[in-house]
């Protein structure tokens, strides 16, 4: 499903801060190479190859492009970096010295944007609402990427300390990948004491250090030891967790420091006196445990068992409900992510009769999810053997998910549209009429999730429907900018990556391939300029045939809360 997220991290220490979103950097490594004479040259002169001759179609999103970029040049700071950034991708088909350079200018851009208040929830530094660094670290990432190291490093000692510490961290992954250990060691070394020490990258290093390099294992894996002393749970449950690292690389080092780890890791769970009530689900099934230290005894039990039966038995005589997890899920994590990720989650620190109402909801909830997930699953396979009855069986899916989120229905059918659009043009297009029978019964949030409806409509030849489908999307994009807007409780998110924002950017998208002109119209349309000159951007991307740029951030944070993802 398009709105699945594709990992989810528990935070222990405070379960109300965003999540770090925040793609890590990587460094080229250069090798010397011996000199070469020059060839002979001939006294004929190469010519250099022409440059493609433009479309009349791309010079028109040429000069739709330098507009949107003399526009930038009057907007906020955020909003002006945020443009150049995306503009960079447009210009690749085109002219790509230009999008190299406009990268440098949105980077550049993003200095002039100052920092949020203390007490502004939805765009400090380092949360997912930071785009000051969410733009820094595409923009390093895509230099690195491309091998251009020495423009990176240039810019790097500019960029915030969060950027800093992320992009060393993948300097430690390229070392790696490199089979360069020594300064991949020497650089997770210079991260030791921080409190997001990269517990996924140590456990890499350990992982690719071979028998003789013994010594190295254990100085990597007392460091990170130590580092969960000093700052404990602050992680997230995931892949930068200590749990996680010791499950990783417990079989690489002597059982007696796997066992320290352990009984410390149990000990500051224990300490922490959590009133948490947690709850995940995957497609292997769901999981509900009540404390931090029942969560740790999920995760490290199955360890334990294997190192120390009599004690890991005697923990789980004392904990009942995790006999009954375990039972089911002998390998603890690795149980439930072993074919697939964590989809859903619930966390409260409120030990309340109200909170503990709350996770029995949310468990009903993920149940459900899990069925409606199980049944999509078999909808799709259905959809490759008898696509009228996967058709069918997908009418029969609930309107609307447990959480009101997503159209479980318009989801299937829209699968089932996707497989056979080449194979049964007729039966795939059966299937989007559906869809167009339900779209008014849809909140806008739900049929931002269906934006592939207008453009395989246009892909079948029927630009009638196409249309009339994609209306529906502009008119949900209106709404929910009145939502973003909100006067009593507006989004605090940066406005470039309001939901509204985004939905229209997939309508700008789609409506271009359609029509130009309908797409110039959606961009006029827009009551917000600067989401317009934002629109534009995609508009001229679409024209010059921008083939695709990276997922974009969605934020929404208000008084009641705040949520991130990302979007293709």
């Amino acid at each position: 499903m398009a709105n699945m997220q594709s990992a989810v991290w528990i935070n222990f220490s405070d379960c109300r801060k965003s999540l770090l979103l925040f793609l890590l950097l990587v460094v080229s490594f250069r090798p010397s190479f011996a000199q070469v004479p020059p060839a002979q040259t001939s006294s004929v002169k190469k010519s250099q190859p022409a440059q493609p001759k433009l479309t009349a179609t791309q010079e028109r999103g040429l000069r739709l492009l330098k507009a949107a970029e003399g526009e930038a040049a009057g907007l906020a700071p955020d909003m002006r970096a945020f443009v150049l950034w995306r503009a960079s991708y447009a210009y690749v088909p085109v002219d790509p010295k230009k999008a190299e350079r406009l990268t440098k200018d949105s980077f550049t851009a993003t200095e002039a944007i100052e920092d949020p208040p203390d007490k502004d929830q939805c765009g400090q530094v380092g949360t997912a609402g930071d785009i000051k660094s969410w733009i820094q670290e595409r923009v390093l990432s895509e230099m690195v990427q491309k091998g251009k190291i020495t423009q990176a490093e240039e810019l790097l000692t500019q960029a915030t300390e969060p950027v800093r510490t992320h992009i060393t961290t993948e300097l430690v992954k390229h070392y790696i990948e490199k089979k360069n250990l020594p300064p991949a060691q020497a650089l997770l070394t210079s991260l030791a004491d921080i409190e997001q020490y990269p517990f996924n990258a140590a456990a890499d290093l350990v992982l690719a250090m071979g028998p003789e390099q013994a010594a190295d294992r254990m100085t990597i894996f007392n460091q990170a030891l130590h580092n969960f002393e000093q700052h404990g749970s602050t992680q997230m449950m995931g892949p930068d967790d200590m749990g996680s690292f010791l499950e990783r690389t417990w079989t690489h080092v002597p059982s007696s420091v796997v066992l320290e780890a352990i009984d410390k890791m149990l000990d500051e769970a224990k300490s922490r006196q959590s009133k948490s009530h947690l709850s995940m689900a995957s497609d292997k099934g769901t999981v509900n445990l009540n404390s931090t230290y029942e969560l740790r005894l999920f995760q490290l039990l199955p360890v334990l068992n294997e190192l120390d039966k009599d004690k890991a038995e005697s923990l789980l005589r004392d904990n009942t409900a995790i006999q009954a997890q375990l039972a089911k899920y002998p390998k603890g994590m690795n149980s439930l992510t072993s074919q697939g990720n964590i989809y859903s989650y619930g966390i409260t620190d409120d030990d309340s009769p109200q909170a503990a109402q709350s996770v029995a909801e949310q468990q009903v909830k993920q149940g459900a999810e899990q069925q409606i997930m199980h049944r999509m699953a078999e909808i799709g396979k259905e959809s490759e053997k008898n696509p009228q009855q996967a058709i069918n069986d997908a009418l029969m899916l609930p309107l609307q998910d447990a959480f009101q989120s997503s159209s479980p229905r318009a989801q299937g059918l829209l699968m089932v549209a996707e497989n056979q659009k080449n194979k049964k043009p007729t039966l795939a297009k059966s299937a989007l009429d559906e869809i167009l029978k339900i779209e008014d019964q849809l909140i806008p949030t739900q049929l931002h999730d269906l934006t592939d409806v207008p453009k395989i409509y246009f892909e079948l030849g029927d630009e009638d429907n196409a249309k009339k489908a994609l209306k529906v999307m502009t008119k949900a994009a209106e709404k929910l900018y009145a939502h973003d807007a909100d006067a009593e409780d507006p989004n605090k998110s940066f406005k470039g990556t309001w939901p509204s924002a985004d939905f229209w950017r997939k309508c700008v998208q789609i409506a271009a391939k359609i029509s130009p002109a309908l797409a110039e119209e959606i961009v006029n349309e827009i009551p917000d300029p600067e989401i317009s000159v934002a629109q534009k951007v995609v508009f001229a991307g679409a024209l010059l045939g921008q083939s695709s740029g990276v997922p974009i951030l969605v934020g929404d944070c208000r008084k009641t809360g705040s949520r991130y993802n990302f979007s293709q």
